[in-house]
């Protein structure tokens, strides 16, 4: 008998080496070598050393240095498995979400769902230390891997044979911050549903999954999020996310030039919500502390703010009523109920014009609500800051810029804004350089099917004007009428109304548009004293636009005409006004 157990107990290391690579070879359907087995017989232990379970090319699916395995004797009778304790150490495991939606070791965990011809295994706790996790999703056209290390995990009341989770808890580093999580997973059926706690992650191992939602990438950021994630059988709309979260030091830079397009100290979403099988993506509130953005109007007259849109569908998708493949109907559905902005920035340049036009945007403050891609026209706006020389702005109506089409109705408020500011566009459009001047504008623009249509009112204050930089930017007199439309207190208003495709902007002529507000402006003062008219339309084009008005001797040249005298100039008067008002 003792010469007996002395050989069993020798042969035995052997036995279970056999069984344990037999069973693990046929549930996974690849090759499992172990380096050595070691039994403690008095401890119910089993200790395998160089476990390996072969994968791609020389990188194995499921490695581990060490496993020490407390076992049930019965194991070793039975047709199943049955472990007290299972410690792993520094293990690696390959999981890969395959094109079509399987697991690759759902055989290997997952069993046959209960009730089938597979041995069963049962592990009433698993220990992981030092171990690592590749997740390698496989779905999307470019495979996405995130990856975790040093990863301690515990895993309780694993069983292939029923088709109720385990429960989980474990941390790791991910990309140099900490990943927790707590719940509950199985694997036949998948099932997920657990709360995740990430602390300083940086933002970039998320770039692959960005990408869906947006063509702009992250540069700089580092996430903390709580969050609960739910698939599978947890879930009755594919994978969902539920939590806040906050980023700080974000950047984000435009894919195509390689640049960055949007800073902010930090981003906080609170209530945020993604359903995959829609696809949707909902947040209760956006909070934006000091963000800066980037808009840039080009030669071509396109902007960079394409960028912020998700990439163009490409034939569209496969698997469109999939889990996790999208809806039929196409891309993502956006929806915030508050965005608020606080002490934003915007650098707006405009480089379609021979001499670029760039202009600065600060102290920004204020909410956007209601930003629906499913509804819109919605999003109301209510916005203050300044433009750069400190001029006042505001900034109020409903606009929403996730919709398909640009529709909104918004009203710009800009207060004694510096006209050398704008010089640029006066260079365009009205030939003229400004050697001083204020304006005030009240912008009413109607987006209607990415059609706008403006309202815009526009006072002048102090306006005068230097040599001509431009003589065919428009025919009209300019200097001269700027001394017609000047009132008493040095004031010009004008009202410009203007329609434009905004996929076709480079079809409107801006000098005719400017010229017809000036004529319109002439006509309005036809109620006016012709006379007053006369005296400064009779002038010479070279006249100073501040003497316009006035003759320096506080004589109207009119007078003579009240008095019922007739001169040369009572005819001429109509005829200079006439060819004013109807010059192009």
């Amino acid at each position: 008998m003792l010469l007996f157990m002395v050989a069993w107990l020798w042969a035995l290391p052997a036995y279970i080496e056999q069984r344990l690579s037999q069973m693990l070879a046929e549930r996974s359907g690849r090759q499992v070598t172990i380096d050595d087995v070691t039994l403690t017989p008095w401890r119910h232990q089993v200790s395998l050393d160089g476990l390996r379970i072969a994968g791609q090319a020389d990188t194995p699916v499921f490695s581990s240095q060490r496993v020490v395995a407390t076992l049930d004797w019965h194991s070793l009778f039975e047709s199943g498995w049955r472990f007290e304790r299972i410690d792993l150490k520094a293990p690696r495991l390959q999981l890969v979400w395959r094109s079509g939606g399987a697991w690759n070791l759902v055989q290997l965990f997952g069993g046959d769902g209960g009730g089938g011809e597979s041995a069963p295994l049962r592990i009433d706790q698993l220990n992981v230390s030092d171990g690592r996790l590749d997740w390698i999703n496989r779905r999307p056209d470019e495979p996405l891997t995130l990856s975790l290390e040093s990863l301690e995990l515990e895993a309780r009341h694993y069983d292939n044979s029923d088709d109720r989770p385990f429960s989980l808890q474990g941390q790791a580093d991910w990309s140099g911050g900490t990943l927790k999580g707590e719940g509950e997973m199985g694997f036949s059926p998948w099932t997920v549903d657990i709360d995740l706690d990430a602390d300083q992650v940086p933002l970039t191992v998320l770039s692959g999954y960005l990408a869906h939602v947006m063509r702009a990438e992250p540069s700089s950021g580092a996430l903390s999020a709580r969050i609960r994630l739910r698939a599978g059988r947890a879930s009755d709309a594919g994978t969902q996310v539920n939590g806040q979260g906050e980023i700080e030091e974000l950047e984000m830079r435009d894919p195509d030039k390689d640049k960055s397009i949007a800073r902010a100290e930090s981003v906080s979403v609170e209530g945020l919500t993604f359903v995959s099988a829609q696809p949707q993506l909902t947040a209760e509130r956006v909070s934006l502390v000091a963000p800066w953005l980037d808009v840039t109007l080009d030669e071509q007259l396109d902007t960079n703010l394409a960028a912020w849109r998700p990439p163009s569908s490409s034939g569209g998708s496969e698997d469109g009523g999939s889990e996790d493949g999208g809806s039929e109907g196409g891309g993502m559905h956006y929806a915030v109920d508050t965005l608020a902005i606080e002490r934003g920035a915007v650098d707006f340049s405009d480089r379609h014009l021979p001499r670029p036009f760039e202009l600065d945007f600060s102290a920004l403050n204020g909410e956007w609500r209601e930003l629906n891609s499913d509804q819109p026209g919605d999003g109301q706006l209510s916005l203050e800051g300044q433009v750069a020389d400190g001029s006042p702005l505001r900034i109020e109506g409903t606009f929403d810029p996730l919709g398909d089409a640009l529709n909104g109705n918004l009203n710009l408020h800009f207060e004694r804004l510096d006209l050398k500011t704008l010089a640029p566009y006066l260079r365009e459009f009205g030939g003229y350089a400004v050697e001083r001047g204020q304006a005030t504008l009240d912008l009413d623009y109607r987006l209607d099917q990415g059609r706008l249509q403006a309202q815009n009112h526009l006072v002048l204050h102090r306006l005068k004007l230097g040599e001509e930089v431009d003589a065919s930017a428009t025919d009209l007199p300019l200097k001269t009428l700027v001394g017609v439309l000047k009132s008493d207190d040095g004031t010009i208003e004008l009202d410009i109304p203007m329609r434009l495709p905004l996929d076709d902007p480079g079809s409107v002529d801006f000098g005719s548009v400017a010229g017809q507000a000036i004529r319109e402006a002439l006509e309005n003062l036809v109620s006016s004293p012709l006379e007053t008219l006369s005296e400064v339309v009779g002038g010479s084009d070279d006249s100073h636009p501040d003497d316009a008005s006035d003759n320096g001797e506080g004589t109207r040249s009119g007078e003579s005409n009240e008095s019922g005298g007739s001169d040369s100039s009572s005819e001429e008067d109509p005829a200079l006004y006439e060819r004013a008002r109807t010059r192009q």
